[in-house]
């Protein structure tokens, strides 16, 4: 069976994905900021769900005695991708604020309280990863 993210973790993704195509139609400049976060957004989620995510989705059958030899070879194997990646990712999340820290400032310039929820928002759910 492969390892998967928690289900709790997809969802939180796909609640950004459909708050972030709502923002990237505000009109003005605050729209125009919005639409530079899909493409660097989705490979960092990409990485997160296919790397760090399996690992966390391991911790129930850890805790309950009930983690088999395979699975935790196959998390063994994960976490050593994992930790080669994570520096890059890190890194991603540095850019990803810079570009946060404009849209808040441009959405509370143009009255567009959205954004300016929407990037507090993926601020703290990228500082909860790190």
């Amino acid at each position: 069976m492969p390892l998967s993210a928690p289900g709790s973790m997809e969802k939180e993704h796909q609640e950004i994905w459909q708050l972030l195509m709502g923002v990237q139609n505000l009109s003005g400049k605050t729209g125009s900021v919005a639409e530079k976060l899909p493409k660097d957004l989705k490979a960092h989620i990409d990485k997160e769900e296919s790397l760090a995510l399996p690992l966390l989705g391991i911790l129930r059958d850890l805790v309950n005695g009930k983690l088999t030899n395979a699975s935790a070879r196959r998390a063994s194997s994960l976490y050593v991708k994992f930790e080669k990646e994570y520096p890059g990712m890190l890194h991603g999340h540095k850019e990803l604020y810079k570009v946060l820290e404009r849209l808040k400032k441009v959405g509370a310039e143009e009255g567009h309280l959205t954004a300016v929820r929407f990037a507090e928002a993926l601020e703290k759910h990228s500082q909860e990863e790190e």
